[in-house]
């Protein structure tokens, strides 16, 4: 018979001193040990832009309540990593939990699953709070003139899964098995740090107007938003002229201007009466009704010259109607800035890979969107920091200067000598200015040849390939 309860159970810790620590007990150090580095190192490079009370360990991740190593503070820590360091794979972020852990003589396992498991337990609704943080704080001392903002839609290409397939469907010009999930993104920029506000996804299918409509109750009153001739729409601009929010936008390929028209304010430059259209299909009748019979807006009229190239008239649309608050070359301007827009996009696709997503689910990839949007807003904060604007701030150089720099701030044997590296970084990054150049081309064409690959133009199980040689054929 088999007795559990052991004998003289007190006798052998008078002996042999304290009672050995149970797994549970050591598995809790592990994971206060974990917390208090990953959120230390957190504050250390970003300061109080990252909200310390929603990192910490009190708030239990769900999906069970279980001990685990992976709380929401590590999980987040490893994938923002990833994040940062463009194809840093799940086993190189374990990894890195690993250095961290042998740094301080302590040891865990480099099974990925658990990993894994603990990115898709990341609440949503807890990656929105933090980033709500962190763009609350690059926007301190921009709410009594009223935020500048930038919108504009991309795309992003998803990884090849019949989940992703069915949910972001690829072009239907593309064959079954030869194309990938695409998935459309519209954003919200501001224009004075450079911070990722707010962003909408869906399909492929929807048109940018409808993603545009769905992101209006990120907007506020006294704010001023330019976008594309795409979202010059009389209804858009009524319904955002009604709520106080202020429009930069170009004149609609679809409707003419006549000058001759109107009240005058300058040269090119006059107050038009805009009547209202027909009721679309998409709104109801009842909100159809509350729309005025008419809106006042302002068209100006600018040339647009740049060396090398032939002189680009535009006419730009507005709601800023004040001639003394906003004059004609101030409105033009303005809309000249929409370009930054691109500039912010290619920051995200080209510096940090975000052109193609990696997760295969719906639900990691609404999670790695939401982690792209924190890691650009924190490498912005990492500029206000060094005390440099967004325009002159050279955004691949931070990205560069953070992955070198961190693990040395990381490893400072005091506060005091990691206060003093983080000082040495924001110093460099504050020097590395984007130099002034007007009239600058970046032709949208490759130097360097692909190779001669054959192109997948059917599914890859039907493909054949032959022996010895480079190229592959249909299977007969």
């Amino acid at each position: 018979m088999h007795i559990k309860s052991p004998f003289l159970a007190g006798f052998n810790r008078l002996l042999g001193g304290r009672k050995p620590a149970s797994a549970v007990g050591k598995l809790l150090a592990l994971r206060r040990v974990m917390d208090v580095l990953c959120c230390t190192q957190l504050t250390s490079l970003f300061g109080a832009f990252l909200p310390s009370d929603l990192l910490a360990s009190q708030y239990p991740m769900p999906g069970g309540s279980r001990d685990r190593i992976y709380t929401r503070a590590v999980t987040f820590w490893a994938f923002l990593g990833q994040v940062l360091s463009p194809g840093t794979t799940c086993r190189g972020a374990v990894a890195s939990i690993q250095a961290l852990l042998a740094l301080n003589g302590l040891k865990c396992s480099k099974d990925t699953s658990a990993y894994c498991e603990a990115r898709l337990r990341l609440s949503v609704r807890w990656l929105m709070a933090i980033h709500d943080h962190i763009t609350q704080r690059l926007m301190l001392g921009h709410g009594e003139e009223g935020r500048l903002l930038v919108g504009d839609g991309t795309t992003a290409t998803l990884q090849d899964t019949p989940a992703l397939q069915k949910r972001y469907p690829q072009p239907k010009a593309q064959k079954p098995g030869c194309g990938f999930p695409i998935m459309k993104l519209l954003g919200i920029f501001d224009l004075r740090s450079g911070a990722w506000l707010a962003t909408t996804h869906s399909s492929r299918k929807f048109h940018d107007c409808r993603l545009w409509r769905r992101l209006f109750w990120r907007l506020l009153r006294g704010d001023t938003i330019i976008v594309d001739r795409a979202f010059c729409s009389w209804v858009d601009l009524a319904r955002l002229a009604a709520r106080g929010i202020d429009v930069v936008v170009r004149l609609h390929q679809m409707r003419s201007a006549d000058f001759r028209k109107g009240k005058r304010l300058g040269k090119d430059d006059h107050l038009v009466d805009w009547l209202k259209p027909q009721r679309p299909k998409w709104m109801s009748q009842r909100e159809y009704d509350t729309l005025p019979a008419f809106i006042t807006v302002r068209e100006v009229r600018r040339c647009f010259e740049n060396r090398g190239m032939r002189t680009t008239e535009l006419i730009v649309v507005t709601t800023l109607l004040n001639l003394k608050k906003h004059s004609a070359n101030e409105v033009a301007a303005l809309y000249a800035r929409r370009w930054t827009v691109e500039l912010y996009f290619d920051d995200l696709k080209t510096t940090m890979h975000m052109e193609m997503l990696r997760t295969k689910s719906p639900e990691m990839v609404c999670r790695e969107l939401l982690m792209h949007m924190i890691a650009y807003n924190l490498l912005r904060a990492v500029m206000v920091r060094a005390e440099i604007s967004p325009e002159k701030a050279s955004f691949k150089g931070t990205v560069d200067r953070l992955e070198t720099w961190s693990w040395a701030i990381w490893l400072a044997p005091t506060q005091q000598t990691a206060i003093e590296r983080t000082n040495e970084m924001l110093e460099s990054i504050a020097s590395d200015k984007v130099p002034y150049r007007p009239g600058r081309q970046e032709p949208r064409a490759c130097k360097r040849r692909p190779k001669p690959h054959a192109l997948l133009n059917s599914p890859r199980h039907s493909m054949k390939v032959n022996a010895h040689r480079s190229k592959c054929r249909k299977a007969a």
